[in-house]
C-alpha cells in the first residue's frame, strides 16, 4: 500500500501561497498595478560536470567563490594524457625519415637527368634508362608518403592536446557556487562535480490569474522590493518583462510571467519572496 506524504514540499506550498494572492493582483490604481507577491531566482543554474571519467586531481573553489566563466575549477588526474601528448609531439617533430627520402628523391631526379643525355647517346640501354626513372618515381613517393606520415602525427599530436584538455573543468558562466559535489581523489563518470548560479542578472518569478492575460506584455518595467534588508540601500528594483506564459495553468486558472533584473556587484540576495508593482505609463 502506498503510504501518501502529507507534508507538502516547500516549492508547492509556496505557489499556492502565491496563486491565493495573485488573484487580488493586477487592480490599475494611479499608474500602477498593485502590489503582488514574486521570487527571486537565479536567471541560469548549472549542474557542472566532466567530459570525461576520471579521478579527480584537483578542486579549485569551495561553495559560496564566485568563478568567471572560462575559468578553470577543476582538474582530473591526467599523467597518462599528458605522457600521450608528449610522446605524440615528438612523433611530429621529427623529421629525420622524411629529409632522407627527400635528399633520395632529389639523388634520383639528378641522376635521371645525367643518364638522360647518356641514352640520348646511346651510350646505356632503354633499360637501364627504365630502372632509373623507375628507381626515381619510387623515391618520390616514398618523400611524399614520409610527409604524409608526419601529418598524421601532427593529427595525432592534436588528439592528445583535446584528450589532455578534457581533463580539466572550466566554468561556463560567470556565478556562484552553489554546491561542491564531489572531493579529491574521487571517481567521476557521469555525476556533476559543481553547481553553479548565475546572480547578475536575476530572474523575478510570479504566478498572475488567468482573467488578466493580455494585460502583462513583454519589456514592461516593474519595481521589485525585497523582503529582507540585506538588499543593498535601494527600496526598491527595477525589473523588466522578459517572458509571458502563452498558454495556461487550467487546473490553478493561472499564467507565469518571468522578469529580467541588473544585480551588478551582486548586492541583490535570490532564492528570496518579493514584492513587484508594475509600471503602467
Amino acid at each position: 500500500m502506498r503510504t501518501l506524504n502529507k507534508a507538502l514540499p516547500l516549492a508547492a506550498l509556496m505557489m499556492t501561497s502565491l496563486n491565493a494572492q495573485a488573484s487580488q493582483a493586477l487592480e490599475s490604481e494611479h499608474g500602477t498595478m498593485s502590489s503582488m507577491d514574486c521570487i527571486v531566482e537565479p536567471s541560469q543554474v548549472v549542474e557542472l560536470g566532466t567530459s570525461v571519467p576520471g579521478v579527480i586531481e584537483e578542486m579549485l573553489f569551495e561553495k559560496n567563490d564566485f568563478i568567471r566563466k572560462g575559468e578553470t575549477v577543476a582538474r582530473l588526474d591526467s599523467r597518462l594524457e599528458i605522457a600521450t601528448l608528449e610522446l605524440a609531439s615528438a612523433r611530429a617533430d621529427i623529421d629525420t625519415s622524411l629529409n632522407l627520402r627527400r635528399e633520395n628523391a632529389d639523388f634520383g631526379l639528378r641522376t635521371q637527368r645525367r643518364n638522360q643525355k647518356l641514352f640520348k647517346e646511346s651510350t646505356i640501354s632503354a633499360q637501364d634508362m627504365d630502372k632509373v626513372r623507375t628507381e626515381t618515381y619510387i623515391a618520390q613517393l616514398q618523400a611524399k608518403q614520409e610527409e604524409d606520415n608526419q601529418k598524421i602525427a601532427r593529427l595525432e599530436a592534436e588528439r592528445a592536446r583535446q584528450a589532455l584538455e578534457q581533463r580539466t573543468v572550466m566554468a561556463p558562466i560567470d556565478g556562484v557556487i552553489m554546491e561542491k559535489y564531489k572531493a579529491v581523489g574521487e571517481y567521476v563518470e557521469a555525476e556533476p562535480v559543481y553547481r553553479i548560479a548565475n546572480l547578475d542578472p536575476l530572474h523575478v518569478e510570479l504566478i498572475v490569474p488567468v482573467k488578466h492575460l493580455g494585460e502583462i506584455e513583454r519589456g514592461m518595467t516593474a519595481q521589485v522590493a525585497i523582503d529582507i534588508a540585506q538588499s543593498g540601500d535601494e527600496s526598491s528594483h527595477i525589473a523588466v518583462v522578459q517572458s509571458v506564459d502563452r498558454v495556461a495553468d487550467a487546473a490553478s486558472g493561472t499564467f507565469g510571467v518571468l522578469l529580467s533584473m541588473p544585480n551588478s556587484g551582486l548586492r541583490i540576495p535570490s532564492g528570496v519572496r518579493c514584492q513587484l508593482t508594475f509600471d503602467i505609463e
